[in-house]
């Protein structure tokens, strides 16, 4: 008697690959369960008629299933700037090391968080990583509530209910203000984006700080946007300001970029001689010739593989303190501060 086969316009079941081998359903499902016991002999029939009807096990709802599941959320906005899209692309790197399978959420508006983030969880998550807009307290709980790994990357500390990954705002205040002061900075200018976000506005406060403490000057010069033209577009819209400093934060290397071209292009100063450039990240646009800039790194491979064994530990220990990790800072000394050592 010959085999049924599935219509070419229906997708192929486990039914039918149990049909065409001669086992049960049961086997089937053994015969793509990793570690389930089966013989060497049916797992080849099952394998065989599985690539003649070109089927797939549907692993999402075999985790369902099981309570079992490798899929872990990646939240993330602003994929248009260079330093969050290394961030995401080394987060996949270190999940998929692990056995894991990362999947990508994007929500440039806090109001879209919640529903997307309730509607991960629906998917027995193995953890979640957030890089973009701390999540709203139910979702938090909610994670509590399942047992869902939270890691949280530079995000607000309230709520508490996440392992952490911390910049130190004070510290990267320090190490920026070294890097100028030493250069010879002393009357400074702080890029400060309309667009707030907990992690830049940490550092203008944090920098602003610590300069008025030392009793010189700061000013904050507004800008749009974090983007290269919000930069220098800000360079012009407060040019009479910036011929009185000596001494820029650009906060994130690509308002640094651009207001390093509108330093040099529309206002005609001389960089560092009339004025030293600081960034923030690291960017590989900032080690690019026509910037050069000096900048402050963070390193996101560290913090990808950081934050991956913060959530493996989570698993195996759901009920263990919450931790607080602050990776370390490191000053690169480029054209725009003359190349000097910091102090």
């Amino acid at each position: 008697m010959t085999e049924r086969r599935p219509s070419e316009h229906r997708r192929p079941t486990s039914h039918d690959v149990a049909r065409l081998a001669g086992v049960s359903r049961s086997a089937v499902s053994r015969c793509f369960t990793p570690g389930a016991s089966i013989s060497e002999e049916t797992r080849n029939r099952i394998m065989s008629a599985a690539t003649e009807l070109s089927y797939r096990a549907n692993a999402l709802a075999r985790n369902l299933k099981s309570q079992q599941s490798q899929l872990v959320a990646i939240l993330a906005s602003r994929l248009d700037t260079p330093f969050r899209a290394r961030q995401v692309k080394h987060l996949s790197r270190a999940l998929i090391a692990e056995g894991f399978r990362p999947l990508l959420l994007t929500a440039d508006h806090s109001d879209d968080l919640e529903p997307l983030l309730s509607s991960m969880l629906d998917y027995n998550l193995a953890g979640m990583i957030v890089t973009s807009d701390t999540p709203p307290v139910a979702v938090v709980d909610e994670c509590k509530r399942l047992r869902v790994p939270l890691v949280l990357i530079n995000r607000n500390p309230e709520p508490d209910g996440g392992d952490r990954i911390q910049l130190d705002t004070r510290a990267a205040a320090e190490t920026v203000f070294d890097m100028l002061y030493t250069a010879g900075a002393r009357r400074f200018a702080v890029l400060r984006p309309e667009d707030r976000t907990y992690t830049v506005m940490g550092r203008v406060s944090a920098f602003c700080e610590l300069v008025r403490s030392k009793g010189l000057s700061c000013h904050q010069l507004s800008c749009g946007t974090q983007s290269y033209a919000a930069g220098r577009a800000s360079i012009r819209q407060h040019a009479e300001l910036i011929h009185g400093c000596d001494g820029l934060f650009g906060t994130t290397d690509l308002l640094a970029c651009g207001a390093l071209d509108g330093l040099k292009h529309d206002l005609f100063l001389r960089v560092p001689e009339d004025i030293r450039v600081v960034g923030f990240d690291d960017i590989e646009q900032a080690s690019w010739a026509p910037y050069d800039l000096s900048t402050v790194r963070q390193d996101a491979g560290a913090q990808a593989e950081l934050a991956v064994a913060m959530m493996r530990a989570r698993l195996q220990a759901p009920d263990a303190p919450i931790r607080r990790e602050h990776p370390p800072l490191q000053p690169i000394l480029r054209g725009t501060t003359e190349k000097t050592e910091t102090r």
